[in-house]
């Protein structure tokens, strides 16, 4: 793919993205995203506001620059970078305005399926945020959440700041029992997604669960904190959702059974560390 290809099909994706999020233009936004990918399911569930996170538009800053792209067997990374002015103030850290996006060709057109408000060097995780903000003593619990709009993404995907959720993107009354809960329990944004893929996936492996949503959301919970080492007790989960703590472990191993999760599984743990350049280097 040569240069000037990217340049006008991809980043003009890109632009579009960002320069819909800076009007407040939903469906312009909408029309850049791949249908049913994270990036278009980010947008179902909190509207424009989570992109001005991720974009890092909410910094407020009005330059950028296109820094490198990427091919990936997923498709083109595209990393850009907001001009931020001068040097930090001192006592301050320096903002990171880089921010990575995936973008995969559909019928002759790239579209955006996935936004990580970080380089492609090292994207961000909900551990990577995580460990960031207990190193710099900013904050551990999200009710200590500062202000300012560069923490924002951090605390986004490690699971301290709980956007709103839209009542109409929420058709499932399991996804709607979940997704309050694991917001509660402060699970980062892109598990959210990952906890609604397992759902998912287990509907289509066993279309017609019965019983309980209360007792299906508090299964789909546990099993999403063995595959991220929450090592929260079963007792604690169901007490939550108020179910019995012996029928959660059933629902959990139908669960796990119908998905053949044996051990961790990658569609539904968040990964520690993801270096794209890394890893194209290696393939």
């Amino acid at each position: 793919m040569d240069e000037e290809n990217i340049l006008e099909h991809a980043w003009t994706a890109v632009a579009a993205l960002v320069e819909a999020t800076l009007r407040e233009d939903e469906p312009a936004a909408a029309e850049q995203l791949l249908p049913g990918s994270p990036a278009a399911q980010l947008l179902a569930l909190f509207g424009l506001e989570v992109f001005d996170i991720l974009l890092k538009t909410v910094l407020g800053q009005d330059q950028l620059e296109l820094v490198q792209v990427v091919e990936v067997p997923e498709g083109l990374f595209i990393e850009f970078a907001w001009i931020m002015p001068g040097p930090a103030e001192a006592g301050r850290p320096v903002v990171d305005g880089k921010v990575s996006v995936l973008l995969q060709l559909r019928h002759g057109r790239f579209l955006i399926s996935d936004v990580n408000p970080a380089g492609l060097d090292l994207l961000l995780t909900e551990a990577r945020a995580r460990a960031i903000l207990a190193t710099s003593k900013i904050l551990s619990r999200r009710d200590e959440l500062p202000s300012e709009p560069w923490i924002l993404p951090l605390a986004l995907f490690a699971g301290f700041l709980p956007l709103p959720l839209r009542p109409e993107a929420l058709t499932d009354a399991v996804e709607t029992r979940f997704f309050a809960g694991l917001q509660q329990r402060e699970y980062g944004v892109m598990l959210l997604l990952r906890a609604r893929r397992l759902w998912h996936d287990f509907k289509q492996a066993n279309p017609l669960p019965t019983g309980s949503p209360a007792l299906w959301a508090a299964a789909v919970e546990w099993v999403m904190g063995e595959q991220n080492s929450r090592q929260t007790a079963a007792t604690a989960v169901a007490a939550a959702y108020d179910v019995s703590p012996a029928k959660l472990r059933k629902r959990a191993e139908v669960i796990q059974e119908a998905l053949h999760i044996t051990a961790l599984d990658d569609r539904y743990t968040d990964p520690q560390i993801i270096d794209v350049l890394y890893q194209d280097e290696e393939g």
